[in-house]
This record gives structure tokens, sequence and C-alpha cells, in this order.
């Protein structure tokens, strides 16, 4: 009787052991999943608005070649968006840049533009698989009225330009 009653409390307590460690497994893997759902959603969210507000200047997707002037020699780049604030700059390595440099952007159709430009941000620290274009951003400063009316020119015709391609 003694064995009998020590095997089903050991079975009893073996299943409910093994009960307990299912649920604490289930439960752990569901709170993990619905925590880093909702926080992805609410950073996400949050990080846009946040970044949005931070703009003066509506930013265009653009494919411009520019240079960057004042190294040894001009580094060529890629410009990916751009305001008559500053831009997102495509390059393969972060150039040793002063304070202030300048930068030459081909303007489609208006030729190059030379601007002063200080940088911003880079993502060069930031691990490969993040990172969908190696780049900086760039802010534009200091520049005479000439040259920024060039440059509000040539956004004022790729945004008629982009309207022209959406409204067909």
């Amino acid at each position: 009787m003694d064995n009998q009653f020590m095997l089903n409390s050991v079975g009893i307590g073996g299943a409910i052991f093994v009960g307990l460690v299912i649920f604490w497994f289930v439960f752990v893997y569901l709170k993990r999943r619905m925590t880093s759902d909702t926080s992805r959603q609410g950073i996400t969210a949050a990080a846009q608005v946040a970044y949005a507000e931070k703009r003066r200047h509506p930013r265009i997707e653009i494919n411009w070649p520019a240079a960057i002037m004042g190294l040894k020699h001009p580094t060529a780049v890629q410009l990916k968006d751009i305001s008559l604030g500053g831009a997102f700059v495509v390059c393969r390595e972060l150039p040793d840049l002063q304070n202030q440099f300048k930068i030459s952007i081909q303007l489609p159709e208006l030729g190059a533009v030379v601007l002063n430009a200080t940088l911003v941000w880079s993502n060069f620290n930031m691990p490969s698989e993040k990172v969908v274009n190696r780049g900086m951003g760039i802010k534009f400063v200091n520049n005479d009225a000439q040259e920024r009316r060039r440059l509000q020119d040539a956004l004022a015709a790729a945004f008629d330009k982009m309207d022209d391609c959406q409204n067909r």
C-alpha cells in the first residue's frame, strides 16, 4: 500500500511539475511575442512622428551625382534624397571631413551647384545587415541666395516631375 501511495504521489507531483514547466514556457513565449510586436510598432510610429517633426523642408527621393570638395581629391558620391535643408549622401566610406565642407551637386538640366555643408550623422558604425545604403546625412549651411535659389528650382522641377509620374 505504501509503494502504491508513493508511486501515485510521485506520478502526480511529476505531472504537476511538467504542467507548470509547459505553462511557464507558453507564458514566456506569448509574453515575448506580444511585447516585441507592440514595442516594435510603438517605436516605429513614435520614431516616424519624431523624425517627420524635425524636418523643416520636404524631402524628395532622387538619384543625383555629386562630389565632396575640399579633400585632396574630390570624392564622387550619390545623393538619394534631398531638401533645401540637407541631403542623404551615399558613399562607400566616410570621408575625412572638416567641420564644414563643400559639395558639388549635379542638378538635372541646371548644371552643378556648389553648396557649403556639415556632417550631421552617418551610419558607418552600424552593422551592415541593418543598413540599406551606407552614407551620411548632411546639412546645407551658410550658402548664398543664388545657390539656394538654383537648388530650390531643381527641387521644384523634381517635385513637378514626380507629380506628373503619379498622375499618369
